[in-house]
């Protein structure tokens, strides 16, 4: 009787395969990395933008359970921040001994230090939406970062005991490093607040003479998140 002896194999994986799957991964990885930092300044700016909405909500429901104004003011004392609270003295600043939070002191968010150095107000477009029912319908927002109570600083936004807002407006906030843009804006001073995403202007060369807004003429790349 022959016992047949198993050949012990001694292949193993050559230079060139290893090389080869390196590389793979390593191509792999250069393609996931840019949307993935993608990923995450879109993340970043969406929640400092959904902090903000859940502020001014939060503010506006205490002016109604305190029966007075409570305000959010925009780069008071600072850049990029913004400041929640009721203004004791009536001078509409939160900067003062007499403003208030509640029983506490005012409220500040700082959004580089809560949601990373590139977060800020701002925007990367000239365009905001105006009726996206007729798009291209455009409103030049060239150089904006808050428009909230435009008659004088701080700019602010002030909510009234009887649920309403003094001012309509908008609120950009923007990734330096990657354009991404997200607005929250009240049309109205019924107290709602709309939040929109900026999605990139795309070239329209024949729009209506009505909605002629910028040249090139642009479409208002914005989508209505809520």
């Amino acid at each position: 009787m022959f016992i047949k002896r198993l050949k012990k194999s001694n292949s193993g994986v050559s230079l060139i395969e290893l090389v080869i799957v390196i590389s793979i991964i390593s191509i792999l990885a250069i393609m996931g990395i840019p949307q993935y930092g993608k990923f995450v300044a879109t993340n970043r700016v969406r929640r400092a933008t959904n902090d903000l909405l859940q502020n001014m909500r939060l503010a506006r429901t205490i002016a109604i359970k305190e029966n007075r104004p409570y305000l959010i003011t925009f780069n008071e004392g600072a850049v990029n921040t913004y400041r929640i609270g009721f203004d004791g003295n009536n001078n509409n600043s939160l900067l003062d001994v007499a403003d208030g939070y509640e029983t506490g002191a005012v409220r500040t968010v700082d959004l580089q230090a809560e949601y990373g150095i590139d977060v800020a107000f701002g925007t990367s477009t000239n365009n905001g939406p105006d009726d996206p029912d007729v798009c291209p319908a455009c409103i030049n927002i060239a150089g904006s970062t808050v428009a909230f109570g435009g008659v004088g600083a701080p700019v602010r936004e002030v909510f009234n005991p009887d649920g309403t807002v003094s001012f309509t407006g908008s609120v950009f906030i923007m990734h330096n490093a990657r354009g991404i843009t997200y607005m929250l804006r009240a049309s109205f001073q019924s107290g709602k607040f709309d939040l929109w995403k900026w999605d990139g202007d795309n070239d329209n060369t024949n729009p209506a003479v009505i909605n002629n807004c910028n040249t090139p003429m642009r479409y208002c790349g914005w989508t209505e998140v809520r």
